[in-house]
Formats: structure tokens, C-alpha cells, sequence
């Protein structure tokens, strides 16, 4: 499925500069040492300022939106609490295009809740009808079969949970263009996979049944198997 997030607006000089900003905020010292390392910036009256002088970030950044530089944003700052925590240190990102590598649209960097918090959430209203934490939930929710997850078996409820995925990552999709996260027509209901996502979930039920029916099964028996449906292929 083609991500929603390919309309939003692009990456601008302004958002650039915000960037750094907020690099500076959270490396302090560390950060302004970096720019002058690399050269991201330029000396005005004896001062060094860190920008993005030469546009080398604006050009490594310029096909994301703002809305991924805020994602990576979070996960930069994810990055630097976990080194503090487990070395005693953090360093700013070494180039644009690290910090870029961390500019994936995820719920969390959006502040939504993550994937495995709304799959939770959505198991205990369909088993229990404890209610929805959080809007976005909801709206991924109501195109989902919880009469049918309700009495799923494992292997269904494998199915129901990769549909979830798809459907909320619509719902953060609209949540980070501004649009209603409960709008019908963007979503359809549960069933309207495409024909790819239908195909790639299809195979992988397959593979799984394969493995399912050679269980417990000794080589011997597997190869008697296999020259079977060789000699009836």
C-alpha cells in the first residue's frame, strides 16, 4: 500500500534551522562542536553559529516532511537516554544522513500510542469491552471484525493483528497530514486489504500450514512425502 505521508509538505530551510535548534537544546556543547567539526555553520563577529550553512541537511532532508523530522526528533532523543544510560555519554549524530536514517513515521514519534500498545488496547475491548485509551485506536478499530476476534484462533488472530497494523498506520497517516482520523473513504473496513497485502498474508498462511502438517513427522516420513506428490505431480 503507498504511504499516505507522500503528500505532506516537504522539509523547508525554516524547519532546517528548528532542527538545530532543538539539537542544540539536547547535545548542549556537544552539539555546537559537532557544526564546527563538519563545517555546519559560520563565524559572525569572532562568534561560531551553528546552521546549516552550505545546505548539506536541507538537501539530505528535503524528502521528508516535518512531521518525520519531529519522529526523528523523538527517536534521536530516545538514542541519546539510552547511551547516557548505559555508557555515561551521547554524541550528536554524525551526519544528516544518520539523523535522516531516524526519520521514520511511527505512531510513538507522532505522539500516538505505539503499535504493540494499540493492539493491546484493541484485544481488551474486543474481550472485554474495556474502552478505547486513545481516539486513533478507536478509529483503526472500527474497521476490524472483533465479533471475530472474540473467538479467533491462534492463526486468525494472527491475521487480525496484521490488519490492525494496516489500518492504524492509515489512521497515523491522516493524523499526521491534520485530516479526521475517523474519515470513511481514505480507510474501508476490514476485508478491503489490497490485492498485495491480500497475496503477502495468503502466502504466509500457506507457509505456516506447511509447517503445520510436517510437525512431528520424522525425515523418513517427510521424504516418503515428498516422492509422493512427485509422483502424482
Amino acid at each position: 500500500m503507498a504511504s499516505g505521508s507522500d503528500d505532506l509538505p516537504r522539509v523547508s530551510q525554516k524547519a532546517v534551522d528548528a532542527l538545530f535548534d532543538r539539537l542544540a537544546q539536547l547535545h548542549g556543547a556537544h552539539w555546537h562542536r559537532r557544526c564546527r567539526e563538519m563545517g555546519w555553520g559560520t563565524e559572525e563577529n569572532g562568534q561560531w553559529v551553528s546552521c546549516d550553512a552550505e545546505g548539506e541537511w536541507l538537501a539530505a532532508l528535503s524528502h521528508l516532511s516535518a512531521q518525520h523530522l519531529r519522529c526523528g526528533l523523538q527517536a534521536e532523543k530516545a538514542r541519546t537516554a539510552k547511551s547516557l544510560k548505559q555508557r555515561g555519554n551521547a554524541f550528536p549524530p554524525d551526519s544528516a544522513m544518520q539523523f535522516a536514517e531516524l526519520c521514520q513515521m511511527t505512531p510513538e514519534g507522532l505522539g500516538l500510542p505505539d503499535f504493540d500498545t494499540a493492539w493491546q488496547a484493541l484485544q481488551d475491548h474486543a474481550f472485554t469491552g474495556k474502552p478505547y485509551s486513545h481516539e486513533a485506536i478507536a478509529a483503526a478499530g472500527e474497521h476490524m471484525d472483533l465479533h471475530g476476534m472474540a473467538s479467533a484462533t491462534y492463526q486468525r488472530m494472527d491475521k487480525h493483528e496484521r490488519a490492525f497494523r494496516v489500518y492504524y498506520q492509515q489512521v497515523v497517516e491522516r493524523f499526521a497530514r491534520g485530516e479526521d482520523l475517523k474519515a470513511q473513504a481514505a480507510i474501508g473496513h476490514d476485508g478491503q486489504l489490497s490485492p498485495a497485502e491480500r497475496a503477502v498474508m495468503a502466502g504466509e498462511d500457506k507457509a505456516r500450514q506447511a509447517v503445520g502438517d510436517l510437525a512431528g513427522i520424522t525425515p523418513t516420513q517427510a521424504l516418503k512425502i515428498m516422492r509422493g506428490g512427485l509422483a502424482h505431480g
